[in-house]
């Protein structure tokens, strides 16, 4: 009896603290981006820990829903490329890139949910908003790394920074927040409508979420 119940402690230390762990990991993952030009490691470090990352999205969802099923075919399909890629050589680039845009929009919809579902507290749904917030930053700025990349001079930025996947999200976050301190803008059409759009998700998803939170609160 006292083996079951001690088998029982991680499972319900996650599903307590589950966004507040996936948030600190995705910290942890978008602080590796800013490493991946002095480190070799930190790409092979943040592309496993993107791994744990959709796995642990994919065990806060609710059990037994359609939203549970989709999310973990992708993911498992994630492992099996990953794995092709680093075991056996093979250059599946193309592949990792796309499925990593579905399954952070599908994380992105999933902490987006969890603003208006039951919680064990109101620090798991803050942490669930602040999840989703930097989730958009960091899908943007993938968006923006693999367009510069197809057509180059769809943004003007500075030499050192160039073909950089932080520098993208770091310019996906600035436009969240609309600070803009113009080191990097649009160039083309696509880029600076997509930017536009940007600042109005992030302007709005505040605004919800502030509203949520507050109300919540009274």
């Amino acid at each position: 009896m006292n083996n079951s119940s001690e088998m029982m402690v991680p499972e319900g230390f996650f599903q307590k603290h589950r966004w507040s762990i996936l948030l600190g990991l995705l910290m942890l993952l978008m602080l590796l981006d800013g490493l991946d030009d002095r480190y070799g490691w930190a790409s092979t470090a943040g592309l496993w820990g993107l791994s744990f990352l959709f796995l642990g999205v994919v065990g806060a969802t609710e059990r037994n829903t359609f939203l549970r099923i989709t999310m973990a075919v992708p993911v498992m399909a994630w492992f099996v490329l990953l794995i092709m890629a680093e075991f056996f050589g093979m250059t599946v680039n193309g592949g990792l890139y796309a499925l990593a845009a579905l399954m952070l929009f599908g994380s992105m919809i999933i902490s987006f949910r969890q603003l208006f579902a039951p919680v064990h507290s109101e620090y798991e749904r803050l942490s669930s908003g602040v999840f989703g917030y930097l989730l958009i930053a960091m899908l943007w700025g993938l968006a923006y790394w693999r367009i510069e990349a197809a057509y180059p001079g769809s943004f003007n930025m500075p030499e050192d920074i160039a073909g950089q996947k932080a520098g993208f999200v770091y310019f996906s976050m600035i436009t969240m927040t609309t600070v803009g301190y113009g080191e990097i803008t649009p160039a083309a059409s696509l880029t600076r409508i997509m930017t536009g759009m940007q600042a109005i998700v992030g302007t709005m998803f505040v605004a919800i979420f502030i509203g949520r939170i507050v109300g919540r609160l009274k």
